[in-house]
């Protein structure tokens, strides 16, 4: 007993700074946490790092599969006369990445399977380094008079291909999300710039100012000739700023302290889109040729001159993480609105039980005022918590792509479904499909002939 009291002291003692040391451990791992101090920015970077390698030693096809809603295989409602369209659908098909032209039938006209590997066959020089060709998934798409494809592999790359498959060129730089012809000829599409912080720490101030080292992903404005030439490339962020818009670009309740890395990827810009000249005429605020441009991160929309770089007009919400914006015959502005936000989903997954609140919603540039065109009526329930576009038609009809679902239709302009095609993947899951749109009789120069295997 004796021996218990004399080591009594040493044990308070030693007890006594366990409790110290946990104090100052747990404040210190706040303070770390909340002021990025070590070790807390390589903590996260070796997680990033084991996460993304989990995500890509997976399998890959995960990335492309959704929940099914039970909607179907195919062509599952046709209310439309065989008129000789043809759809496009770009999405994942007999596990592969690809695009279909297909007939209102469901008849399967041409399909292009396509491998980023085979497409950026030098391993050293791609800029995106994926142990799996469906570690990206493709964005943004046309086809051609003659039967080419142009599309991007999602923050990977584009490609022009003929018909049957051969390169006709690629562009090993990061674009991304769209792809659309230019009336003036070639294509305007998105891309990316990386770089960090400690080279450029001035560049985009208050983002790219804290004290320790960090990425910075800087979305572009990009148009490209016919045959594959980048022929400009312009900073979004750097459009906003130029145009007094730092206030929209930095209103996002971050504190911008000297330490702390608020946000590295500035807008997430996720659509451009051209004003036809056939219907600038209803625009008083625009000209033929005026770009509207779209950025999640901000839910913002903004209209400008491509030759000015002066912004004309520009609108934070009523939409959501929008994506799609598209100039109206009548004057407006239409969107695809997720009106949702990621905790919709788990482990990339969307939850079903979330509210069905996608939707298209148009707006007035002038009077601000905006209509739910698509989305709010029973058995018109949608929701599609990232990607998804629109398409809109003659006679007022739409198209619509509901990323999520692996689903595409068509509505009228009374907003009845008159075509709906699902790609079901098997019992559970569905295939994404990302784009889509109509090609109407006589469009194609080309008699669509057998390719040589």
């Amino acid at each position: 007993m004796s021996e218990f009291f004399e080591a009594l002291p040493r044990r308070i003692f030693i007890a006594c700074l366990a409790i110290v040391c946990l104090i100052g451990a747990f404040s210190y791992g706040a303070l770390a946490h909340r002021n990025a101090l070590f070790p807390m920015p390589q903590l996260k970077t070796a997680y990033g790092a084991v996460f993304v390698q989990n995500a890509l030693t997976a399998s890959p096809k995960q990335h492309h599969l959704q929940p099914s809603r039970g909607q179907g295989d195919g062509v599952t409602r046709n209310q439309l006369p065989d008129d000789g369209s043809l759809v496009l659908l770009s999405g994942f098909f007999d596990e592969q990445n690809q695009i279909r032209l297909i007939r209102r039938d469901g008849t399967l006209v041409r399909k292009w399977g396509l491998d980023y590997f085979e497409h950026f066959p030098d391993a050293q020089s791609r800029i995106c380094d994926l142990t799996s060709p469906l570690n990206t998934d493709v964005h943004g798409v046309h086809v051609t008079p003659g039967g080419e494809v142009v599309f991007n592999y999602e923050y990977c790359g584009s490609v022009k291909l003929d018909p049957c498959g051969g390169i006709v060129w690629t562009i090993d730089k990061p674009t991304h999300h769209t792809l659309v012809p230019a009336e003036a000829g070639g294509y305007w599409l998105l891309g990316r710039q990386t770089w960090q912080a400690s080279d450029m720490p001035n560049r985009f101030a208050p983002f790219s100012t804290a004290a320790q080292d960090h990425t910075m992903l800087e979305d572009t404005l990009m148009r490209i000739s016919e045959g594959g030439d980048i022929l400009e490339e312009v900073s979004i962020p750097e459009l906003m700023r130029e145009n007094g818009l730092e206030a929209v670009l930095t209103a996002n309740g971050n504190n911008f302290s000297a330490t702390v890395i608020e946000r590295t990827e500035l807008v997430h810009a996720n659509k451009v889109a051209e004003l036809p000249s056939d219907i600038a005429d209803a625009f008083t605020l625009f000209d033929a040729g005026d770009l509207a441009l779209s950025m999640r991160q901000l839910n913002l929309i903004m209209v400008l001159d491509p030759v000015t770089k002066r912004v004309k007009w520009h609108q934070t919400g009523p939409w959501l993480r929008q994506h799609d914006p598209e100039f109206r015959p009548d004057g407006r502005i239409s969107v695809f609105n997720n009106n949702v936000y990621r905790t919709a989903y788990a482990d990339e997954q969307t939850v079903l039980s979330s509210p069905f609140r996608t939707n298209i919603i148009a707006v007035d540039p002038i009077t601000r005022q905006s209509e739910i065109l698509f989305g709010e009526k029973p058995g018109q329930e949608m929701l599609s918590v990232i990607r998804g576009q629109h398409e809109l038609l003659a006679h007022d009809g739409i198209l619509i792509t509901e990323f999520d679902a692996g689903r595409v239709i068509e509505v009228n302009a009374d907003r009845d479904i008159v075509w709906e095609y699902v790609n079901r993947y098997d019992d559970d899951f569905v295939g994404e499909v990302i784009n889509a749109a109509v090609y109407p009789d006589g469009y194609f120069r080309t008699e669509w002939k057998a390719c040589a295997p």
